[in-house]
């Protein structure tokens, strides 16, 4: 089976020959292929190539393409600097007050900065690596992460407890709409999967999640449904408490955070989505070879390998050594002996 055959039957629930490999890598992804991580982030075939050829060298299964959580921000005007060999950097909030929201306007994404960079990459990763890869694409944040990101964390946090909640309502659906009109865009390069992040969300109680995040979620995931593209979530953080609220969402895949061991996401979700993760960032960073083999090969014993994708909780490290990351696959191919 080649990599896209194993990320599909897994997903599909099929009988795949060893559990597959899918990581998130920026930094770590420029730092082996001697890619300055500026040019990287602003040359859509530097991104691309570069995302293919660390898929290459660590032997896994898919290519995950993404730039950085700020996308959106920059796509809605939002300011961005762009160090020469380090992840950039966003400026002050889009928003400066909430009610600013009506002056903005859904862009193009094939137009607008960031968003058009990550399109075309996502687009040549598609046609570069056929079905030999599974190519999946971040379209950055759902909708309560992107409406937290346009108008400051800390600030929509307190918008949340003192604004008016039916602007709160007015201002989610908005950047439930931008969301959309980005995932459309980005499943029409033909991508086999999307992903975006709804992290802050971990932040807030399971009450507020529910009031505040859930419906944007099941919205935009209602909206962007398609059959031959597989829609994934990923949480950052302690997300136990909210397991249970997100096994019934329209989705395929989740990504655990190494905070919630993968054996009590799968108690949680009932089996009802793949799960996506299980290795430590900085475990396997700073450990041996040899330890993340075994720690892998734990836990497949652990967990089994059904419905399971093995990965880091998040993105890899810039410094991770290659051994490292070819040892997670070793482990993977010598459990379907």
């Amino acid at each position: 089976m080649n990599g896209f055959e194993r990320m599909r039957g897994t997903i599909l629930s099929r009988a795949v020959d060893h559990p597959p490999v899918i990581l998130i890598a920026t930094s770590v992804a420029c730092h082996m292929a001697g890619v300055k991580q500026g040019v990287w982030a602003t040359h859509s075939d530097v991104l691309a190539d570069t995302l293919i050829e660390f898929a290459d060298m660590i032997e896994c299964d898919g290519i995950y393409v993404t730039r950085d959580n700020l996308v959106v921000h920059e796509a809605m005007g939002g300011g961005v600097t762009t160090p020469e060999d380090d992840e950039q950097m966003g400026h002050e909030p889009v928003l400066s007050n909430l009610r600013d929201f009506e002056k903005l306007a859904i862009p193009d994404p094939w137009k607008a900065p960031g968003m058009r960079t990550v399109l075309a990459a996502a687009k040549r990763a598609v046609a570069k690596a056929g079905d030999r890869y599974y190519v999946m694409a971040n379209i950055d944040c759902g909708p309560f992460s992107t409406a937290a990101n346009l108008r400051g964390v800390q600030n929509f946090l307190m918008d949340i407890a003192l604004e008016d909640p039916v602007l709160i309502s007015e201002y989610l659906d908005f950047c439930t709409d931008l969301v959309v009109t980005y995932g459309r865009a980005m499943q029409n390069t033909g991508v086999h999967g999307i992903q975006y992040g709804d992290s802050t969300a971990s932040l807030v109680n399971s009450e507020m999640f529910e009031q505040f995040a859930l419906p944007y979620l099941e919205l935009s995931m209602e909206q962007l449904a398609q059959a031959n593209c597989d829609m994934w979530l990923h949480i950052c953080g302690k997300t136990d408490h909210l397991l249970p609220m997100l096994k019934d969402l329209n989705m395929q895949l989740f990504e655990v955070d190494a905070m919630v061991p993968m054996a009590r996401a799968q108690e949680l979700v009932g089996g009802s989505v793949v799960l996506k993760g299980g290795i430590d960032t900085m475990f396997l960073q700073d450990s041996s070879a040899e330890e993340v083999y075994q720690a892998t090969r734990e836990l497949l014993l652990t967990c089994g390998s059904t419905g399971l994708i093995i990965s880091a909780g998040c993105m890899v490290p810039r410094l991770t050594p290659l051994e490292n990351l070819r040892a997670m696959t070793r482990a993977c191919r010598d459990s379907g002996n």
